[in-house]
């Protein structure tokens, strides 16, 4: 039989309280964002959330070059809100459903991108 001390027990129930408060916080948030989804005015609203995540990581991610990084960059002057309101006129032509897994949504949001000069490649500079 194994006895445990009273402060390792403790600890353990601590955790466990712990655990419990971040497992009904989680619980919450979830609520709290599944009706805020359900309310959009959008279908597929988990669809629209899951591209609308998508483009608003390439802007975040694509402010200026780094060539560490990538030679993407969002062109200088182009907001978020003017990306959201291109792609809200233009998703029905293009092809997007939630069968597409998510390496393929990227890249069918980010050639949309490009075609519409919403994110550029940066042409390194040649030394003379």
């Amino acid at each position: 039989m194994k006895i445990e001390s009273l402060d390792v027990l403790k600890a353990k129930e601590q955790l466990d309280l712990q655990e419990q408060k971040r497992r009904d916080d989680t619980f919450n948030s979830l609520i709290s964002i599944n009706k805020q989804i359900s309310e959009l005015g959008v279908f597929p609203a988990l669809g629209w959330v899951w591209c609308f995540d998508i483009i608003k990581d390439i802007f975040d991610n694509h402010q200026e070059v780094d060539a560490d990084v990538t030679d993407e960059v969002i062109p200088s002057g182009v907001t978020l809100k003017q990306i959201f309101d291109k792609f809200y006129f233009d998703i029905d032509g293009l092809g997007i459903d939630m069968d597409l897994g998510g390496e393929v949504l990227e890249e069918v949001i980010r050639d949309w991108m490009f075609e519409n000069d919403l994110l550029m490649i940066v042409e390194e500079e040649e030394d003379v």
